[in-house]
């Protein structure tokens, strides 16, 4: 079993002010400094985005913005890991990583940590007991020349004992456990999070954060248990988070919008692992593994990887002592491996196109690959979404001038991953009328990007857009967890200092900058065109759940 890093630095100094952590006594905790001299006032839209940054000797960034409007800080730790890294095979494991660490450490969410590690040792040996059983039976059938595929996994009597004792285990496991401490003591201590929910993180392509706003005489906390949670997680009810996961991912691939999304994502890339759904495919799930989530969490949960984000009423003075207590000791690990993945270079010749039958409200998508955040062509593209988007938009008004489609909307798809290097997309997509006819939809569309393209762009259209922008980066300024949201994730995807780039270069684009981009990427030979229509399902054969449960690894408990 992988040895618990027990590290009693971590925690100590919060026994006086958190007497419920079970912790070794030590210094006591520190305490809000005054601010010396006038709080800074509220970010104005116009002025540069104050971020102050700090880098631990442990390659921890911190990045601090103050906003002293409310005593609350809005804080969340970035981890630089997400499906991306993950290898062929194990596609959804760090999302399920994700919900694991939040069941606890050797400290947190247990109440008796000595009882409970004979049982993990247990189920560690028994795993690998269950590893070994399905190698050999898959290589029995290899043998034997006998074909099996996702919906014919062997399983063998043997397995099936193995894998019933460890529920078992972990059964006996959660005798010992307090569960969701670590959200409970947030939610105590007027913790809230930007999507309630017991797991407060959210992982995708390129990363995994953990996002709490807390009162500002209460932001140790979040200090105190997410370093905690990255060097000390305890990978408890492993079995039961699996079958959460995976209600989640049945949840989505129940929709039919869900399907059609990720059937648009599989024609537009040639194989980068940016398009691979971010909670996995079904398939994988009988392959994950302690043993295989335990490498992701040693590879990349380390402070060289990881960045603070807080925007509220705090400052770097106070900010720098608490990561120093907490996070300071916190070993620097190896720089975790690079990202390699190149797309690659497209196939002279017409456009893809994607024709979905499955009964869908009617819509038409035509999506243009694009590429990644920092890259100077970036700002000019947020200007042209701008400009389509919406009823207002150049193709909501082409739309509403001929009664062809019910809202026309613009974004980029994967909105989650703008990393330089990774293949992005534009996306127009719109919603048809019941009785609409997709080829004039299609029509209006393409009509749309062509005036874009050829130069045909209202000035007082263009200024319109500028505005929206400007409107919406206020709103931005205005909620501070969604500002230290946007502020990670520019930083973990490139770095921060690209987002006031952005911001600035969209004011000051000319129609003429705009012409230059479209017509460089709003072209045949780099587009995606998808469609669907209503149609009512043909017959009473099974449905699409129907297989969906069929495919669910181990017995479905």
């Amino acid at each position: 079993m992988r040895t618990p890093l027990v590290v009693l630095f971590i925690g100590a100094a919060v026994a006086a002010a958190y007497p419920d952590v079970r912790t070794s006594p030590a210094a006591p905790p520190v305490e809000p400094q005054a601010r010396s001299g006038p709080a800074l006032a509220p970010q104005s839209p116009s002025a540069p985005l104050r971020v102050q940054e700090h880098v631990l000797d442990n390659g921890l960034t911190i990045l601090l913005v103050e906003d002293h409007r409310t005593p609350r800080v809005a804080a969340n730790l970035w981890v630089r890991v997400g499906s991306m890294q993950e290898a062929v095979g194990l596609h959804g494991i760090t999302h399920f990583l994700e919900h694991v660490i939040h069941q606890g450490t050797t400290t947190v969410g247990t109440r008796d940590l000595a009882a409970e590690l004979p049982i993990l040792q247990e189920i560690h040996d028994t795993e690998q007991e269950l590893i070994a059983a399905r190698n050999r039976a898959r290589n029995q059938l290899r043998e034997r020349d006998v074909f099996y595929d996702e919906l014919g996994w062997p399983v063998t009597p043997d397995m099936q004992a193995l894998r019933e004792r460890l529920y078992e285990l972990e059964d006996r496991d959660n005798e010992y456990r307090d569960f969701w401490t670590s959200y409970k003591w947030y939610m105590e201590r007027g913790g809230y999070v930007r999507h309630m929910d017991p797991v407060p993180a959210s992982t995708e392509q390129d990363y995994m954060e953990m996002n709490m706003a807390l009162p500002r005489e209460h932001l140790e906390l979040f200090f105190r248990l997410e370093a905690e949670r990255m060097v000390n997680a305890v990978f408890r009810g492993w079995e039961a988070q699996r079958f959460t996961v995976l209600e989640q991912i049945l949840g989505g691939k129940s929709r039919p919008q869900t399907r059609f999304n990720e059937a648009i994502d599989g024609v537009t890339s040639q194989g980068h692992p940016v398009y691979v759904p971010d909670g996995g495919h079904l398939r994988d799930f009988d392959n994950f593994t302690r043993a295989a989530m335990w490498r992701i969490y040693d590879d990349y949960f380390v402070p060289n990887n990881a960045a603070l984000v807080l925007v509220g009423d705090a400052t770097l003075d106070e900010i720098v002592p608490l990561a120093e207590r907490y996070f300071g000791a916190l070993p620097r690990g190896p720089e975790p491996p690079a990202d390699l993945d190149i797309e690659a270079e497209l196939v002279p010749g017409g456009s893809i196109r994607l024709d979905w039958t499955e009964p869908l409200s009617p819509q038409v998508h035509v999506r243009y690959r694009i590429p990644g955040m920092g890259h100077p062509d970036r700002p000019m593209l947020d200007l042209i979404a701008a400009l389509l988007n919406g009823p207002h938009g150049m193709a909501g008004q082409t739309m509403a001038s001929s009664g062809t489609a019910a809202s026309v909307s613009a974004d980029f798809r994967v909105i989650h991953t703008y990393r330089f290097g990774s293949p992005g997309a534009f996306n127009l997509v719109a919603q048809a009328r019941a009785d609409g006819d997709l080829a004039a939809v299609e029509r209006a569309l393409l009509d749309a990007v062509a005036d874009v393209r050829e130069g045909r762009i209202d000035e007082g259209a263009l200024e319109r857009a500028r505005k929206r922008l400007r409107v919406e980066w206020a709103e931005f300024l205005d909620n501070p967890q969604e500002l230290a949201f946007l502020i990670g994730h520019h930083h973990t995807m490139n770095h921060w200092s690209v987002l006031p780039e952005l911001i600035e270069a969209r004011d000051r684009a000319t129609a003429a900058d705009v012409q230059r981009v479209a017509s460089t990427y709003f072209v045949p030979s780099n587009r995606v065109i998808a469609t669907a229509r209503a149609q009512p399902p043909e017959g009473s054969g099974p449905s699409w759940l129907d297989f969906l449960w069929a495919e669910l690894p181990g017995d479905g408990r």
